[in-house]
């Protein structure tokens, strides 16, 4: 940058300027399909105006200069004077990725990125096109030249009535706090009923005052989760330039349709979702979709579609990702994995347990590697965020017309949903995002296959894994009828032998330090309860990993609860 200015106002910056970016790369998409739109470029020259004198302001000349010719440029779209041909398209859909790589590497390291090659191409196109008397940009109603302003024009250095910066630490702080009060209010609620038994008349007194503070707290915690919650739009957004540019490299005809952008998530489920959706379309598009005259050849338009859609059920988010092509080939992946070691010749699955194994680490069946795919790692990066978020993912195929991916997320990390279970007289809690079901079992019901404990449910043979041996307690039921959780991670599943099943409760799940909540010991981070006593969070993940060690002859890490 040219001078010194505070991290506070790059911040600012930033955000403003990826809002403006956002409308840049619509504006693209929109005149790339229906051609030229006066209307389109005219709402784009605004916010590419607040641009040029935000970037002025903090010092960023060489991103003003270049955002100035692109205002130039779609002055010129809009009177006619510059075509809209695939070479000016393609020219400014560049000019757009490097103007925000360029943003980007402001914010990171202080220097923007060199746009004079950018600008240099810009000014050809410039050059060639005569120039109108009405092609220069109309700037703002609101302001003069180069001020810096915020997006629909307020000016950053303004006050700002109706908004307020906050720092996402400090709700993340907030929220914490308001965990302990409901933890003590239930304490309070408790020592009231003592009271009043004791002296009913005061204590009738002391249980109102509590309903009172109780009452508070709860619209006080639903506030915070309110104010952290935002649209899942900002998530989607990115994701029509992503296709369009993907499309454009592989030479194919893709429809990207989004819907349910408003449904509304936790800001931190928002900052983490983003990565496994990336990896999910750049799947659909590479190895799902067919290219235009393969698609004609089977009766298919030659125009293949992706769904993208969000809904809220329950307090779970549901997002799914549908393309209509050629599905999965479970014999090819049988045989990539045979030829990765992943699954021995004459070993027997269904063609559904065969399809998942496109979840597994390094697994992938392109041939080549590309700039996309080739190198096995973006559907195992899916399945590892989903762990994170407490999530499952589920696909669904059918050869010849296309995959269906089913992601269940958590709509906050804050507060979970979880499923308490006792073992051993110690209570646990299962994230009910991993939980599938739930049902009795009898001793007989469990047999012996390949060195593991399983049990029949329905159509499907999963491995039963005793949480007693795992966490080293004395289960009480041991020989007795117990309860199986049945979890899943993508479409694997697993059942877990707990003595009691105690029912779903929200609560604040907290971290804790690496000694006892890393790798293999079973435990994502705890919780504490209304009485005082702190649970364990299971980590699911770890459990699938013990169970698949169990079956190669592995010994599981014995953890103390």
């Amino acid at each position: 940058m040219e001078f010194e200015v505070s991290a506070e106002l790059v911040g600012i910056y930033l955000e403003d300027a990826r809002e403006h970016l956002a409308v840049l790369d619509d504006a693209l998409l929109q005149l790339e399909r229906a051609g030229p739109a006066p209307e389109v470029v005219t709402s784009l020259l605004g916010p590419l105006h607040t641009l040029k004198g935000n970037s002025g302001m903090i010092g960023l000349i060489g991103v003003k200069d270049y955002v100035h010719r692109l205002e130039d440029a779609f002055a010129r779209v809009r009177d006619g004077s510059l075509g809209l041909t695939p070479a000016v398209l393609q020219c400014l859909f560049e000019g757009a990725s490097a103007l925000r790589e360029a943003v980007e590497a402001a914010g990171a390291e202080g220097e923007p990125r060199d746009l004079g090659p950018e600008k240099a191409a810009l000014e050809s196109l410039l050059v060639a096109a005569p120039v109108s008397s009405s092609s220069s940009p109309a700037a703002p109603a609101s302001g003069g030249a180069d001020r810096p302003a915020g997006p629909g024009g307020t000016a950053l250095a303004a006050t700002r009535s109706s908004m307020v910066r906050v720092d996402f630490s400090r709700l993340d702080q907030l929220l914490n706090l308001v965990g302990e009060l409901i933890v003590h209010r239930t304490k309070l609620t408790e020592m009231a009923r003592q009271v009043s038994a004791a002296a009913p008349e005061a204590g009738q007194e002391l249980l109102d005052s509590v309903h009172q503070v109780a009452t508070v707290s709860t619209q006080l915690q639903e506030t915070i989760m309110d104010i952290r919650m935002l649209p899942i739009r900002h998530v989607f957004e990115r994701f029509p330039r992503l296709v369009r540019d993907l499309a454009h490299a592989q030479n194919k005809k893709i429809e990207l349709i989004l819907q349910g952008e408003d449904t509304r998530v936790d800001k931190a489920v928002i900052d983490e979702i983003g990565e496994p959706l990336v990896h999910l379309i750049r799947n659909a598009v590479d190895h799902g979709l067919e290219t235009p005259e393969v698609r004609s050849a089977a009766g298919k338009s030659p125009v293949g579609t992706i769904l993208l859609s969000a809904a809220q059920e329950s307090s779970q988010v549901v997002i799914t990702l549908v393309d209509d092509g050629a599905g999965i080939d479970a014999a090819e992946v049988r045989r990539r994995a045979v030829e990765r070691g992943l699954l021995s010749a004459d070993e027997t699955m269904s063609d559904r347990e065969i399809v998942q194994l496109i979840f597994a680490e390094g697994f992938s069946t392109a041939r080549a590697v590309t700039d996309v795919s080739g190198r096995g790692v973006g559907l195992d990066v899916v399945v590892r965020s989903m762990e994170r978020l407490n999530g499952l993912i589920e696909a669904e195929t059918i050869p010849g017309a296309g995959t269906k991916f089913t992601l269940q997320l958590p709509l906050t990390l804050a507060i979970i949903t979880v499923l308490m279970v006792e073992v051993g007289g110690k209570v646990y809690a299962l994230p009910s995002g991993a939980v599938v079901e739930s049902l009795r079992i009898r001793p007989e019901e469990v047999s012996r296959m390949n060195g593991r404990d399983t049990l029949r449910v329905r159509d499907r043979i999963i491995p039963i894994l005793n949480l007693a041996d795992f966490f080293g307690v004395a289960s009480e039921v041991r020989g007795e009828e117990a309860y199986a959780v049945v979890v899943g991670r993508g479409e694997k599943r697993l059942g877990l032998s707990v003595d009691r099943l105690l029912g779903q409760q929200d609560v604040v799940i907290k971290g804790l330090d690496t000694v006892v909540s890393g790798a293999g010991l079973g435990v994502a981070g705890a919780t504490i309860l209304g009485d005082g006593r702190v649970v364990l969070v299971v980590d699911v993940a770890a459990l699938f990993e013990t169970s698949r060690g169990r079956s190669r002859g592995v010994t599981p890490v014995e953890t103390e609860a």
